[in-house]
């Protein structure tokens, strides 16, 4: 990976070395899995000290817009849920009933020591339709997975197919990675609106926000139609 095309926190914290392995060139979907399994004993450690906030940044969103006294009974898929980082976050403020949506055995088994979630799926979301049924979650997070060899922009429409009418889908993830990464710069908004234009989906909010604290990132929050 050019460490200069992309902006990341200061070198000592041993974040440049784990986004290396994940941001090599030409990784498919088994060989990106293989590299989180590598990182995951010290994923925690280095985002932690590397000032890593996007998991609190999509928490305090959907903390404004689910009241507290409706969260324990929301159904919540992490998708790309690593070692459970996002779910950590919304248990402090009341989220009960969270599945992870994982393709890294490793970094899944990191996210099951901790006990915050209520099923484990090794599986990474594509283009195709997952095992699950229809309008299973009232709420899809996905936080850092629209990043170099992750998530495809097409995987939008089955996000959508997961989430129940009314339902939210809330995306956090590094904002050049929209616009640099071949992924997404000529994809991702685009789909975005035709998705919306035709009624699949109604814009919350898309507003820049922090990922880690010194490199931006975008958020997305999106009602399910």
């Amino acid at each position: 990976m050019d460490t200069n095309k992309y902006s990341v926190p200061s070198a000592e914290t041993g974040v440049t070395t784990l986004l290396g392995k994940v941001f090599k060139d030409g990784l498919n979907q088994s060989e990106l899995a293989a590299a989180y399994d590598d990182v995951s004993k010290d994923y925690d450690k280095v985002l932690t000290k590397s000032e890593y906030v996007a998991h609190k940044t999509a928490t305090e969103s959907l903390a404004k817009l689910i009241k507290p006294d409706e969260r324990p009974q929301k159904t919540i898929l992490d998708i790309g849920a690593g070692t459970g980082l996002v779910a950590e976050e919304l248990t402090k403020i009341g989220f009960k009933i969270i599945d992870a949506l994982e393709p890294s055995s490793g970094m899944l088994e990191k996210a099951r020591e901790k006990g915050l979630y209520r099923k484990y799926i090794c599986e990474a979301i594509g283009t195709e339709p997952l095992n699950i049924p229809s309008g299973s979650y009232d709420i899809v997070t996905v936080v850092g997975g629209h990043t170099k060899n992750h998530i495809q922009s097409e995987a939008l429409e089955e996000m959508i197919r997961l989430v129940n009418a009314d339902g939210t889908i809330c995306i956090v993830s590094r904002m050049e990675g929209f616009y640099q990464f071949e992924e997404y710069k000529d994809s991702f908004f685009p789909l975005c609106d035709k998705l919306e234009k035709d009624g699949k989906w109604q814009k919350i909010e898309c507003s820049e926000c922090p990922f880690w604290k010194t490199v931006p990132g975008l958020k997305f929050l999106y009602r399910v139609c």
